[in-house]
């Protein structure tokens, strides 16, 4: 890093409490230009404490990098990285190879390999930026191979299961739920963020802005999941250009969106109810979605279209268009209720 990029950032981490994410990054870009034809010279200065340097390198992740992770991941990331400072005592910008293994050496014990290869995911991201900001040289992460993960067969849900898992809705809104998530394969934390008005009841369409990409994406209601959606919604006497969410709570503001943890206690109370011996659950509904799209005949790539996972090659990402066409036929080939 050199002086004008240290004065750069500098300025950042001292405005990070007074301006929002926005007005930030407006900033960043006026100092960039700012400083274009300047040249700056560093005079000497007393030598950086431990905890100032740590401190000051978490200050700007906070700042420049953060803001563009989900809340989840940020705080997954530091997590991990305030655990690894207090085990290892050295300065972030001086951390080498055997003092990562170190760490996951003494995490071996309490930990299954797949949460330390996590562990070991969340210390390269972070490193990766300090690369990525001329901090350090190296990753000190990139010669450590990951630990080795024995691969478990796909947690899904078989025809019986959902048959079975029915018999606990004893609500509308039990049963126009689990008939969403089964159809449109959401993540538990993009079902509150949808209205009743975002549905097309005549084609079934709903965009939604997907949690963990950050990007919108099209998902589908078939005719069984309508039908018991609209059930729900005539139960709570709301139109269809209702501007509610569209799964609300039972009890006490019957208006407020079921939030993430309450789409998780409805559907394990559900399966509750129904006696299930296994664990139900809301990622469980993606899982066995993917799953039914390649046991119908689809690829695995038609499966990640439909949930919105990320194109996995430079052709699909940057080259090839797939409009909400190609999507809804994935939805009619190989997801709705047949």
């Amino acid at each position: 890093m050199n002086t004008k990029e240290r004065v750069r950032n500098d300025i950042l981490v001292g405005m990070k409490m007074h301006l929002d994410t926005c007005t930030m990054a407006i900033l960043d870009a006026v100092i960039v230009k700012a400083v274009q034809n300047v040249e700056m010279t560093e005079t000497t200065t007393l030598p950086a404490t431990l905890d100032d340097t740590n401190q000051y390198i978490v200050n700007l992740f906070d700042t420049k990098k953060a803001p563009k992770l989900s809340p989840k991941t940020a705080e997954f990331y530091k997590n991990t990285l305030n655990e690894f400072i207090s085990l290892i005592n050295k300065p972030l910008n001086k951390i080498s190879e055997s003092d990562v293994e170190f760490y996951l050496l003494t995490k071996q014990p309490t930990n299954t390999n797949a949460s330390l290869n996590n562990l070991r995911r969340n210390l390269s991201a972070f490193f990766t930026w300090m690369r990525k900001e001329k901090i350090i040289s190296e990753n000190p992460c990139d010669g450590i191979e990951p630990y080795t993960v024995i691969e478990k067969p796909i947690d899904h849900m078989e025809a019986t299961d959902v048959e079975k898992l029915k018999l606990g809705c004893i609500r509308k809104r039990d049963r126009a739920l689990i008939e969403f998530m089964r159809s449109t394969a959401m993540r538990r934390g993009e079902v509150p963020l949808v209205k009743i008005s975002d549905i097309d009841f005549r084609s079934g369409k709903i965009v939604i802005f997907g949690e963990k990409t950050q990007k919108y994406r099209t998902v589908f209601l078939d005719d069984v999941a309508i039908h018991y959606v609209r059930e729900y919604l005539n139960e709570r006497g709301v139109l269809d250009s209702s501007r509610e969410p569209l799964f609300t709570h039972i009890r006490g503001d019957k208006t407020k969106a079921l939030d993430v943890d309450g789409v998780y206690s409805a559907i394990r109370d559900i399966a509750r109810r129904a006696g299930m011996d296994r664990r139900v659950y809301p990622h469980l509904f993606r899982k066995t979605t993917a799953t039914n799209i390649c046991k119908r005949g689809g690829s695995v790539d038609a499966a990640g279209e439909y949930l919105g996972h990320a194109p996995r090659n430079v052709t699909d990402r940057h080259y090839t268009y797939k409009g909400d066409k190609y999507v809804e036929q994935i939805f009619h080939n190989y997801v709705e209720a047949v």
